[in-house]
C-alpha cells in the first residue's frame, strides 16, 4: 500500500468495507471544496450555538456517513491550519496567552478523559 501524501493527493479514492469490497468513491477535488465550505460555515457560526447546530444539521443531512467522516476530518484540519493557527499567531504577537491556555486544556482533557490509556 502506498503512503498517502496530503500535498499530492490522488484525484479520487475508494472506500471499502471490512472485507475490502468497494462501497464508495470520493472525488478529492469535491472533498476539498466541501471541506473549505464547511470550515467557513462553522467558523462564521462561532459564538452562536444555535447557528452552529444549524450548520451541523445542514451538512450532515447532505452527505452519507462514510463521506461525512472524511469531510469532517478535512474541514477540521483546514480549520486548524487556516483559522485557528493564524488566530493563535495574532494572539502570540499581542502577548495574549491563548496558545498556552489551549495546551493546558488539551493536557487536562487527556488526563481526565482517559485518551492516553
Amino acid at each position: 500500500m502506498n503512503e498517502f501524501d496530503p500535498h499530492n493527493p490522488p484525484a479520487e479514492f475508494f472506500i471499502s468495507d471490512e472485507q475490502g469490497m468497494p462501497i464508495g468513491r470520493v472525488n478529492v477535488d469535491r472533498l476539498q471544496s466541501d471541506a473549505t465550505l464547511l470550515m467557513y460555515d462553522m467558523a462564521a457560526s462561532a459564538g452562536d450555538d444555535d447557528a452552529t447546530d444549524r450548520v451541523s444539521v445542514e451538512w450532515l443531512s447532505r452527505h452519507d456517513p462514510e463521506y461525512f467522516g472524511y469531510l469532517a476530518t478535512a474541514a477540521l484540519s483546514l480549520t486548524v491550519r487556516c483559522i485557528l493557527g493564524p488566530v493563535l499567531e495574532a494572539c502570540d504577537a499581542a502577548g495574549l496567552r491563548l496558545r498556552a491556555g489551549l495546551l493546558d486544556a488539551r493536557d487536562n482533557a487527556h488526563r481526565t478523559l482517559g485518551a492516553d490509556e
